[in-house]
């Protein structure tokens, strides 16, 4: 057990806890809640199972109340509702900090022999005014648990919570606005100024208690009861996993056993800055691996256009030689042309000088013999 609370006596921390049949583990969870330190504000969701009389023991030593929260259909799991309520009851309430919590879970804080509600005045004393859990999932391996119980000693063995339970942001201090818990789903109290401390609080969380506990709660007293406006914004999926037929006790080969001390160790070491550190990191290297990629990608394609270029210049030398070849052989053309007006224009002198010759022999009265020579001389004209 943690230590005794040391935090400052006017110091107060009140658990908003909503509970539904859950009387088997309830008394053990206000028990540890009050022995840390912390008061506790009971909202009962018309339970069926003695869940309000497992902690009237409390009633007056640490319990404030038990208040009835279920609405005109009381058959039906209004989680909106109730975090909406937690959220009024926190700006009610005098205290300095509130804990969104459910009947089913322990909370402890991560140092060794400090309590919860003084692990919180620490935090509030550094100057932060939330706090994050570690959400640690301990299943039952055996079938031998009883109500009133301790499930911290029953079941011993845990997994950490799944993608959608990472953010655990559920316990404020008391601010002069309204704290949204319902947008999350009750995962993450949003408020102004939130300044959420790095290092996060354990949360060990004991969800079934056996086969016919597991049975019985998910099958009949929580899928039936979810509302299907609530399972469309992507709330209460957690059991979505568990069919007909679903063993819910666990190998232990395939759960990790609780250390306190390595835990602890861990939450230190591997706090919120160093996540958003390696996030950043991550993204760092996403970023150059795109950035990488694209480089390659336009290498490749300068690549391919430099073997394009070269194919072209290839072809444009081929056409030069083709255009030298050609104008050789046009200039051979036009030296041949050059001899042959040079031989018509003899063969026109001489026609021309025939021609002359023929007019003279006609004026001379010789006209007769002179029409074959004036065809060939025709003939050699046209030619």
């Amino acid at each position: 057990m943690r230590s005794s609370p040391t935090a400052p006596p006017d110091f107060s921390v009140v658990a908003l806890l909503a509970a539904y049949n859950e009387a088997d583990i309830i008394g053990a969870v206000v028990g540890d809640l009050v022995e840390q330190g912390v008061q506790v504000y009971l909202l009962d969701d018309a339970s069926t199972d003695g869940t309000v009389a497992a902690v009237e023991p409390y009633r007056g030593r640490g319990l404030l109340a038990v208040e009835r929260v279920a609405g005109a259909d009381g058959a039906r799991f209004e989680w909106e509702r109730i975090l909406r309520r937690k959220a009024e009851l926190a700006r009610e309430l005098d205290a300095r900090w509130f804990i969104h919590h459910d009947a089913d879970e322990f909370r402890e804080s991560p140092w060794p022999g400090v309590d919860l509600r003084t692990g919180i005045a620490r935090v509030d004393a550094l100057g932060y005014n939330a706090i994050d859990f570690e959400l640690l999932n301990f299943w039952p391996t055996h079938d031998a648990f009883r109500p009133g119980d301790d499930p911290r000693a029953a079941f011993p063995c845990f997994e950490r919570g799944d993608t959608f339970d990472r953010v655990q942001i559920r316990c404020w201090k008391k601010t002069d606005t309204l704290v949204d818990l319902a947008s999350s789903g009750g995962h993450d109290a949003r408020f102004p100024g939130r300044n959420v401390f790095p290092v996060r609080f354990v949360l060990r969380h004991y969800p079934i208690r056996g086969q016919a506990h597991g049975e019985r709660k998910v099958f009949r007293e929580r899928r039936a009861r979810f509302l299907e406006r609530e399972r469309a914004r992507g709330w209460h999926v957690q059991y979505d996993a568990a069919g007909p037929g679903a063993s819910f006790v666990r190998d232990p080969s395939t759960l990790t056993p609780y250390d306190p001390a390595a835990v602890e160790l861990s939450l230190v070491l591997r706090h919120r800055g160093v996540e958003a550190l390696d996030a950043a990191l991550a993204a760092a290297r996403e970023e150059a691996a795109r950035r990488r990629a694209e480089l390659d990608a336009r290498t490749a394609e300068g690549e391919r256009l430099r073997a394009e270029l070269d194919k072209r210049t290839r072809e444009v030398a081929d056409q030069e030689r083709e255009i030298e070849t050609r104008g050789r052989e046009i200039g051979e053309l036009r030296r041949r042309l050059d001899g042959r007006d040079a031989t018509i224009a003899g063969l026109r002198s001489v026609a021309d000088e025939t021609a002359r010759r023929l007019d003279a022999v006609q004026r001379s009265r010789s006209w007769r013999w002179t029409a074959p020579l004036r065809a060939a001389v025709r003939l050699l004209r046209g030619r």
